[in-house]
């Protein structure tokens, strides 16, 4: 048993790790650029000098947590409206004044607890020093650190950060075989939908349901593989979608998310989103296509069928459908607590064998966390 982070907390202080990490080691990478510069004109280095080392390591954390917390919650909200490059740029300026300031304030404050006492200090002097010597070159320092980090953490927004990483190993560069869960996951009444609202509202709509249902989909470790039109398939290793029975407690977890959201979507869009699902496991082809844009693909019947069952959902009027071979890989205890029932069965394109689908019931109770 143990407490549970909510998503949207965890997501922010990753990401605030992330970028006091980055202002370390970027500070860091800044005195070697001076150690180098100093060994290459015959100038003492003091790279190895432990107080200079913690001074800077110090100096790193206290510009980077005040620029993190800043982005995470003011920033994030200021150019959420903005294209790429708005945002770039923004950010980048943002960080640079921000890590400015604060150097500014951490020198006064260093010195003054140096010299204050012995009747020294002198503010005056000490701005002089700061905007003189090497302002001009930490400026363009922050400039670059800024620029980095938000390029960086901007691209993995848009891609993703599995893939993102998945492309920079190159794990998938070869394609190989894969056991996993697929759930295809779709909005009932799409059509009735669009036609009501519109596209603009429609397309907000759908904004609004993909940001909602991210946060159960980190929760219990579900990856976005694809948005398709209105609906998203999600995908697991076939380990982690049936350990604690991940894939049918997060799809479970987004119908509570939506209706605890249900006032605000009936103010927007008069209407409560309802989701549908089939979900399904095998072995599948996953690897690398395209040239001028690349993508990472899973290919195999596993893929289709899972598509497929959610496709009955309508005819057999359930909200989630899923495989006899899904559901026989789930701890028997566990899924007992979701009363499986057996719909009834489909025959693919080109098989003979058909294959049985079940439904599932949210416990009355709730799951307990696991």
């Amino acid at each position: 048993m143990y407490m549970r982070i909510p998503s949207k907390t965890a997501r922010k202080l990753k990401s605030i790790i992330r970028i006091v990490t980055a202002f370390v080691v970027w500070f860091y990478v800044y005195l070697g650029f001076f150690t180098a510069f100093g060994i290459a004109f015959n100038e003492f280095s003091c790279v190895s000098d432990f107080p200079l080392l913690f001074r800077l390591g110090t100096m790193g954390f206290v510009v980077g947590m005040t620029v993190a917390v800043s982005d995470v919650f003011f920033l994030a909200r200021i150019t959420r409206g903005l294209n790429f490059i708005l945002t770039l740029v923004v950010g980048t300026l943002f960080y640079v004044t921000l890590s400015m300031g604060v150097l500014l304030m951490y020198v006064i404050v260093e010195d003054y607890l140096h010299f204050g006492t012995d009747g020294v200090f002198s503010i005056e002097s000490r701005l002089q020093t700061f905007f003189s010597g090497e302002f001009s070159i930490l400026t363009f320092f922050l400039v670059i650190v800024g620029f980095f980090i938000n390029s960086f953490r901007l691209v993995i927004q848009r891609v993703g950060e599995k893939n993102f990483w998945n492309a920079v190993t190159g794990r998938y560069h070869n394609p190989h075989h894969q056991e996993r869960v697929f759930m295809f996951l779709d909005l009932r009444s799409s059509t009735t939908h669009a036609e009501k609202l519109g596209c603009e509202r429609y397309h907000n709509l759908l904004h609004d349901v993909f940001t909602d249902i991210e946060g159960p989909i980190d929760r219990y470790e579900g990856e976005v593989y694809q948005y398709v039109g209105d609906g998203v398939v999600l995908t697991w290793t076939t380990e982690k979608g049936v350990t604690d029975l991940n894939c049918l407690r997060c799809f479970f977890a987004i119908i509570d998310c939506l209706e605890s959201r249900s006032g605000r979507y009936e103010e927007r869009y008069n209407l409560i989103p309802q989701m549908k699902a089939g979900l399904h496991s095998g072995r599948v082809i996953a690897g690398e296509v395209g040239e001028e844009k690349r993508e990472i693909v899973f290919h195999g019947d596993t893929v289709n069928t899972a598509s497929r069952i959610q496709g009955e959902c309508n005819r057999f009027r359930e909200q989630i459908l899923l495989s006899e071979k899904l559901l026989k890989l789930f701890d028997k205890e566990q899924i007992a607590a979701y009363s499986p029932e057996e719909k009834g069965t489909i025959l693919l394109d080109g098989r003979t064998a058909s294959i049985s689908l079940y439904t599932v019931s949210n416990p009355a109770n709730g799951f307990p966390e696991l």
